[in-house]
């Protein structure tokens, strides 16, 4: 798994000035524990290096980042504290140089046509989109993945737990960056246990687990279900192929879908970061009924597991 298929699978990347090698630690433990397992340092004081040497020693599972990357000698010192990866604000040929050299994965600003097309030359996919929210945001990330579909973004500056949605139901943001679950005084004031809660809430906009609908498994009685449930409810019904809906709300499945007595559908930003965190508490899918849209984004799947007769439906829901 690449560096940045890693940092996917959460979708936030925590971007700290750590003001100590004596903060560097317990923060990161903390954003471990609470579910993200990647962070960035920030080269923006003297003891950068050393946090980054500390945190990898003690929590060498912690995916370390080395951000503000303004020089070549930069990569080469970042790299020997122990960082994975290389973040730097603009785009710099001669840092992306030396971290092809060094074989250390970079992540330079790439934020118009020109620069990306730069990037693209140099071999580069994946690019910081830096300063996201003064840059047009969302808005401008779908203008540039248009003609540019083989590229992806991680934003940073101006995100918070408002608009991190927004960004991470567009399939092209890798992930967000930002403070805005460990904010500097927080950080400052060594208090790890608000940094958790932050960082829980961060992770539950992220995913906006919510219902959608509910099935039915009603077979042939598929059809004079729905238009009685939407007759009951005054919500109408639509017929379908499969399935036959009353309103929004209820999917009378006229055909055997998964199981016993039907599914709940679960909307999702991301199902593919739905997935890996489900996977991490231990629930695994049903891989024959994974579906894709034409982009090779996962739109749906369901758990294995069943609840009351149940199946769980995951659905990308922006």
């Amino acid at each position: 798994m690449t560096v940045f298929e890693k940092i996917k699978e959460t979708g936030i990347v925590p971007v700290i000035k750590i003001p100590s090698v004596e903060h560097a630690v317990p923060l990161a433990r903390t954003l471990l524990e609470a579910g993200l397992p990647q962070i960035e340092v920030t080269l923006r004081n003297e003891c950068a290096l050393d946090c980054i040497a500390a945190i990898k020693k003690e929590i060498p599972e912690m995916l370390v980042a080395a951000g503000t990357i303004l020089q070549p000698e930069q990569v080469r010192l970042a790299k020997a504290a122990g960082a994975e990866l290389c973040v730097a604000p603009g785009l710099n040929e001669d840092v992306v140089e030396a971290c092809r050299k060094l074989d250390v994965p970079v992540l330079p600003g790439c934020v118009t046509a020109a620069e990306i097309e730069r990037g693209r030359k140099l071999g580069l996919r994946s690019f910081k989109f830096f300063p996201a929210e003064q840059l047009g945001g969302v808005k401008t990330i779908k203008e540039l993945t248009g003609p540019y579909s083989d590229i992806a973004f991680v934003p940073t500056s101006g995100i918070n737990m408002s608009n991190i949605g927004e960004y991470l139901s567009n399939p092209k943001v890798t992930a967000v960056g930002g403070s805005f679950m460990a904010p500097a005084d927080k950080v400052l004031a060594k208090d790890w246990e608000g940094i958790r809660a932050l960082c829980e809430k961060a992770i539950a906009v992220s995913h906006n687990f919510r219902l959608i609908h509910i099935g039915i498994n009603a077979g042939e009685e598929g059809a004079a279900l729905a238009r009685e449930l939407g007759s009951m409810f005054s919500i109408g019904s639509r017929a379908g192929g499969r399935s036959d809906f009353a309103g929004d709300i209820f999917e009378c499945c006229k055909e055997k879908f998964p199981g016993e007595k039907g599914h709940i559908a679960i909307g999702v930003r991301s199902v593919e970061r739905a997935v890996a965190y489900l996977g991490k508490k231990g629930y695994s899918m049903r891989e024959e009924f994974k579906n894709f849209d034409g982009a090779g984004n996962l739109n749906a799947v369901y758990l294995e597991k069943e609840f009351g007769g149940f199946a769980i439906h995951l659905l990308r829901k922006p």
